[in-house]
């Protein structure tokens, strides 16, 4: 084992995650002259969630049209404020949201000033790659003058008198812990896909930044509202997890259908199956309609249902996919095995998978926590969606991304240096090196394994009270029991894949947990929460957000009002179906045509 003091690092802003909202934190916080170090888990411009990204940036029609391309001009900042809320079933913070829809036309400006490589625009979107993004980003915070540290596991926060003094990490290559010394913290980590299996998400994201917040005292809210992914691939299983169905069926069409055989989508309100089908509001209402018949027992083989090309001519169907993806091909995929396979009108498995996480880690506007010059950006922040994402993450990191360096670095230039406990690193170095010391105990790999199909099973798209209540009963179990008791069968501390997937598990369980109960608390159905005891949305109980604190070791519960700057929700109890039809009716005209 390594001494304590083996490595200290000082800075003034540590940013933590080497993704999209990271690297933007960094630039501006470099910009504003203070010293800035980024700590990425893996390679950072290829880590976290950015590189996988559908990568389409949203901003405001006008705004798209005056930058040159063919938006919608009649859009305004305020159309696009009510179709956000209204998307979200009015539990955004409109705070959040209205920053939001301020900055986006700017900062994604600044990206296509920097070099932004653009493939095609819609009425409010400009479409580009996961990689581009990355790679502008990546190139600036470096001319800007950023430090980065690549693969460290920033495994949690370090504090002194209250307030944040940086962060203890672990160095993957060479399994020794160093210590980050700085006046403000950064948290960019993006989500906790990894709980799920499948997950359209990055392998690596495991939760850590907002674990890390909330053992420090931070607040966490809306930890119940999962995005799922429609139509992601199940069987084959070389395939699964991939999102390239999804993208198919709503560009190209064909249907989802049961083990029946039945087109059960046909079955739902026809506006709801327009709107459901054709644009962004199909991860909701395709993955909630999809579990409903798996869980009714009309489910494919392997969990899942069936897409296939249906009624369509191969000709007209293979045109529409390789204007977009020449030779089958997809983020370097080849799946010209599954064009044959969709030719002959075979169906494939597809199912719902976990792909991003509204809840998170609360923020004002300013990006602060309540923990005095602890920031955070990104996915791993909640408030600007509310129930339900339509707008693109792509665009919040960078918005939220930059507002936090700014801020960051403000709150920097103003506060010393912390001192950082000799015995507070000691403790948190027990913790991690635990599962290598141990002779014997829980293996992680098998473990993560059983809590994933659980999370997949009974904290899905559908959530009922009686699956909610085993598995809690069952993390709780978990993290009293087994977490305690880790143990890699390799002793090695270089890349120790399962070591970190033991420090991983630790994050992924408390979520887990936190989400699930939430969940069994929010006694409605809003967004992508669906209660299936519960089928209607209440605006007279429920406009609120539900609030998570550490108080000892347990997480702790209350409940506050939504955020509310303009627009004011309707009130009464609705029909979940019919709450859904009159949100995506409420959608803002803005001309053009997509």
């Amino acid at each position: 084992m390594v001494s304590t003091l083996s490595r200290i690092v000082t800075t003034d802003v540590l940013v933590v995650g080497g993704g999209g909202a990271g690297l933007r934190a960094a630039i501006e916080a470099a910009r504003k002259g203070v010293n800035v170090l980024l700590v990425s888990k893996g390679r950072a411009g290829w880590s976290g969630a950015t590189l996988l990204a559908g990568a389409d940036l949203t901003l405001d029609g006008r705004s798209l049209h005056e930058y040159g391309f063919p938006g919608a001009p009649n859009d305004t900042l305020e159309k696009w404020m009510n179709d956000i809320v209204t998307q979200g079933f009015y539990l955004n913070n409109q705070r959040l949201a209205e920053v939001y829809v301020r900055d986006a036309a700017k900062r994604v400006k600044e990206l296509l000033d920097w070099g932004l490589k653009v493939f095609a625009s819609e009425e409010r979107a400009i479409e580009t790659s996961g990689e581009s993004i990355a790679n502008v980003l990546l190139n600036r915070a470096k001319e800007c003058g950023a430090e980065i540290i690549n693969d460290v596991m920033v495994v949690d926060l370090l504090l002194s008198e209250r307030r944040v003094a940086g962060a203890l990490g672990l160095n993957l290559k060479t399994g020794e812990t160093m210590v980050f010394r700085s006046k403000a913290v950064i948290l960019a980590t993006g989500g906790w896909h990894k709980a799920y299996d499948p997950n359209a998400g990055s392998r690596e994201l495991s939760g850590d930044g907002i674990a890390a917040a909330y053992r420090a005292g931070a607040n966490l809210a809306n930890m119940e509202f999962i995005t799922f992914c429609c139509n992601v691939i199940y069987w084959p299983p070389k395939w699964r997890g991939n999102i390239f169905l999804y993208i198919l069926h709503s560009m190209a069409g064909g249907r989802i259908l049961n083990s029946k055989g039945e087109d059960f989508l046909s079955k739902y309100d026809p506006v709801i199956v327009k709107y459901g089908t054709s644009t962004e509001w199909n991860k909701c209402f395709i993955s909630i309609a999809s579990a409903l018949e798996i869980m009714e027992g009309k489910g494919s083989p392997h969990g899942g249902v069936y897409y296939e090309i249906g009624d369509i001519a191969w000709e007209e169907y293979e045109k529409r996919v390789i204007s977009f993806y020449r030779n089958w091909r997809y983020k370097g995929i080849d799946f010209s095995e599954l064009a044959k396979i969709l030719k002959e009108r075979v169906p494939v498995e597809v199912g719902p998978a976990a792909e991003y996480f509204e809840g998170g880690i609360v923020v004002d506007e300013d990006m602060k926590t309540n923990i005095p010059g602890l920031f955070a950006a990104g996915e791993c922040t909640t408030g600007v969606f509310g129930a339900n994402r339509v707008a693109a993450a792509t665009t919040e990191m960078i918005v939220e991304g930059a507002i936090a360096g700014e801020k960051a670095a403000e709150y920097a230039k103003n506060v010393g240096m912390p001192e950082i406990e000799e015995k507070q690193i000691k403790k948190l170095e027990e913790r991690i090196y635990g599962p290598l010391k141990r002779k014997e105990g829980v293996k992680p790999i098998e473990l993560r394994r059983k809590i994933q199909r659980l999370a997949h099973e009974k904290l899905g798209p559908v959530r009922r009270r009686r699956d909610l209540e085993d598995f809690i009963q069952f993390l709780e179990q978990v993290r009293r029991r087994d977490l305690p008791r880790l143990c890699t069968i390799s002793k090695n501390e270089k890349y120790n894949r399962e070591w970190i997937e033991a420090l991983e598990l630790e994050n992924i369980v408390i979520l887990l947990e936190i989400s699930a109960k939430s969940a069994l608390m929010r006694t409605e159905s809003r967004g992508v929460h669906y209660r299936i005891d519960h089928p209607y949305t209440d605006n007279d109980n429920w406009l609120k957000e539900i609030i998570v604190r550490r108080v000892g070791n347990e997480p702790v519960f209350t409940t506050r009002p939504i955020t509310i700057t303009r627009m004011s929700p309707p009130k009464g109890i609705k029909p979940y179906w019919e709450m859904m039809r009159m949100m995506m009716l409420s959608h803002s005209d803005v001309g053009g045509h997509h």
